[in-house]
């Protein structure tokens, strides 16, 4: 019996182990990490995956060995990953990069105090720039906190004069050039040289310009009032709040708030140069898709990124101060990895209050953050997916192929819901010349750039193989047409024989004849309305699965074919009961079937579209495509002068009072979907009262 319960024990004990093996890290922490992949949709989609870095600690005032902090308004390191931290009470820590106290550096030359200051930086020299925005200067002092210089508000003739030098960050390249930043500047970063002399604003934001932006100016100007002075500041371009230097000398700088939507180039790598952003992708959004769009308690909470660091790889990372969490990039400006959590909660570990800044050790390998309410610091550690994350796309990148495959086996193995591995081994297999497996890893990771690549070697390679047979198959049926046209035109051979089928497609070539016919002679078929109908949803259906992978953003977990049904058939039925409603209303003489049977014979060219489409979308590059579109366009004007000219034969209305009636049409069909919505809404609410009433009842 005894080694019969010791078995037991053992097997029990072996359980427990294995469980506890296969258990993953990250689901032990407070929050999910995701990633975003992009080109799925029209817009990314955010897909849960492992995460890159996880929480390994938090330090305080009291594992430091100081006395507690004020507040912590910074953190910052020096080239031996010494980490600098500003408390708001005139005091910066100095510590190793393992948290080991080596120093405090208390009032700059024993009085002067620099409380609400923004940040420090530390130069290669071991000097430091405390950006005191409440004395609007910098101090620059050195390692014993004694004053060496201090930098204010230059005098030029190229600053405004309404212009406050509130500095929040400095930084210095490798050629001691200054690049101060300031609380509200909408002109740029003030430029010094090493020598300080003020040389001009490098870099600012420009305004983002649309049509209703330019209308309202052109406006304002013409008709102008002290209103519309006083609005005309929100035309200003969007103030940086953070930058850095990365080791070439570019400029990365980022935005705080922008509009709710529209939220992109919210990070810049700027040329050292000429100032101008040389990002590969100038219109990526940096943020959450839809966080700017969200309303907490009534209130739109707003994504705000407030610090920005770049590693000696190229590595991008940004701190949001709303919701507390850190993105990834690359330099192809893709979200790889999200991580942390905040808005106000900052009892677990990797959650913040209010976080107050960020820094880089071990070269992004570990991530520290700081929070001004808990006065604590978060470490976090890279993991072991993001370890080989980030080797295999340095390499993909930098165009290093040898044992990169394996590389990217192994963070496929630990994460499959990551883009960019597909687009890895996509790009592998392109330059190993191995072009369909190159097509397939391509489409799995929506990468249309190595697709199209690899699809071109693709097609051209078939059509050197086979162009013999092509050619004789193009010229065989061109000759048969031909010979048909010749022979149907000498012995007038009817293809189509039946009369309302010949009606229904001779309303592309005869539209005034054909629609004469249809009123005065009660021609039509509604049996065949209803084939174009279901015709109309097959194409649209096959228009959105069966296109070519360049020109669709077909996604088969979010398709619907019941949505596909209702914006084709259903809009199709809509109209034509609301067209009726109205135009009895206004004396149109059109019936109810007329009116069907006009809007579904014009549906052709939007049919035969829809085919050409298909077809061609899967044999074109996306470059050789734009006569799709051109075609899309055509069928859908020749589809809208059809309409028009039935509806004016069978209602004899005037073309103003066809006018009238369309938008009435439009309006009853906005009124009638708002209906049957709060129908729908009504009955959930009785289904619900009924159920919780039978509840109710059943447990008296």
């Amino acid at each position: 019996m005894k080694k019969i319960f010791s078995r037991i024990l053992v097997v029990a004990l072996i359980l427990c182990m294995l469980f506890t093996i296969q258990v993953p890290a990250f689901a032990q922490e407070p929050y999910d990490s995701y990633t975003y992949w992009s080109n799925v949709q029209s817009a990314e989609v955010e897909v849960l995956n492992r995460p890159m870095y996880e929480p390994t600690g938090v330090i305080d005032a009291a594992k430091i060995g100081v006395a507690p902090f004020s507040s912590i308004k910074g953190i910052v390191r020096d080239q031996y990953d010494n980490v600098y931290i500003l408390d708001n009470a005139s005091r910066i820590v100095v510590t190793d990069k393992n948290f080991n106290l080596i120093k405090e550096i208390g009032l700059v030359n024993g009085t002067e105090r620099y409380d609400e200051a923004n940040s420090v930086y530390v130069y290669s020299d071991g000097t430091i720039y405390i950006c005191d925005i409440k004395g609007e200067r910098i101090l620059h002092i050195d390692s014993d906190g004694n004053l060496l210089d201090t930098i204010v508000l230059p005098e030029s003739t190229l600053i405004p004069d309404d212009f406050r030098f509130l500095p929040t960050k400095i930084e210095i390249n490798a050629n001691g050039y200054l690049y101060v930043l300031c609380e509200g500047s909408y002109y740029g970063v003030l430029l010094y040289s090493p020598e300080r002399e003020f040389l001009g604003f490098f870099g600012s934001n420009t305004v983002k310009v649309s049509i209703g932006s330019v209308f309202s100016t052109v406006m304002s100007r013409v008709f102008p009032n002290n209103v519309k002075r006083s609005n005309s500041v929100r035309s200003l371009p969007f103030s940086m709040v953070d930058l850095c230097i990365d080791k070439n000398g570019f400029i990365y700088t980022c935005n705080g708030f922008t509009k709710a939507f529209d939220t992109t180039g919210q990070i810049r790598k700027l040329s050292p140069g000429t100032g101008g952003n040389v990002f590969s992708v100038t219109d990526a959004n940096f943020i959450d898709v839809d966080v700017n769009k969200t309303f907490d308690n009534g209130v739109l909470t707003k994504q705000n990124l407030m610090d920005v660091e770049v590693d000696s790889k190229g590595y991008v990372y940004a701190l949001e101060s709303a919701y507390g969490k850190i993105f990834v990039y690359d330099d192809e400006c893709r979200k790889l990895s999200v991580f942390g959590n905040g808005k106000g909660r900052g009892n677990q570990v990797g959650t913040f209050e209010i976080v107050s800044g960020m820094e880089l050790l071990d070269d992004g390998n570990r991530i520290i953050v700081s929070d001004a309410n808990t006065n604590r610091i978060t470490v976090f550690g890279i993991t072991e997916f993001g370890a080989k994350a980030k080797e295999a796309i340095t390499c993909t990148l930098e165009g290093d192929y040898e044992g990169l495959e394996a590389k990217w086996q192994e963070v496929l193995k630990l994460d499959s819901n990551f883009q960019p591995a597909y687009s890895g081994m996509a790009r592998i297999a392109l330059n190993e010349g191995k072009y369909e497996q190159a097509m397939e890893y391509a489409k799995i990771g929506y990468d249309r750039n190595i697709y199209s690549v690899a699809f071109e070697f693709v097609r051209t390679d078939l059509i050197d193989k086979y162009f013999g047979l092509i050619f004789l198959a193009l010229v065989l049926v061109i000759g048969i047409l031909i010979a048909w046209l010749i022979i149907s035109t000498k012995k007038k051979v009817q293809l189509v024989k039946n009369p309302q089928l010949k009606l229904m497609f001779a309303t592309m070539i005869h539209p005034g004849d054909t629609f004469t016919t249809i009123k005065e002679k009660k021609q039509g078929s509604i049996i065949l309305c209803l084939i174009t109908l279901l015709v109309f949803y097959i194409v649209t259906v096959l228009k959105t699965i069966a296109s070519g992978f360049l020109f669709s953003t077909y996604n088969p977990e979010t398709f619907n074919s019941l949505w596909e049904f209702v914006r084709s058939v259903g809009f199709v039925i809509l109209w034509v009961i609301s067209n009726w409603m109205i135009c009895t209303l206004m004396q149109g003489k059109g019936k109810l079937k007329e009116i069907l049977i006009v809007t579904c014979y014009s549906l052709w060219p939007l049919i035969i579209e829809k085919v050409v489409y298909i077809i061609f979308s899967n044999v074109l590059l996306a470059a050789e495509g734009s006569f799709l579109g051109i075609f899309s366009i055509i069928a859908t004007l020749y589809f809208v002068m059809l309409m028009i000219m039935g509806l004016l034969k069978i209602h004899d209305f005037s073309f103003s009072r066809f006018l009238g009636t369309t938008l009435l049409t439009f309006l009853a069909m906005a009124a009638i979907v708002f209906l049957g919505i709060m129908i729908i809404i009504l009955i959930q609410q009785l289904y619900g009262f009924v159920v919780t009433l039978v509840t109710e009842i059943l447990t008296l």
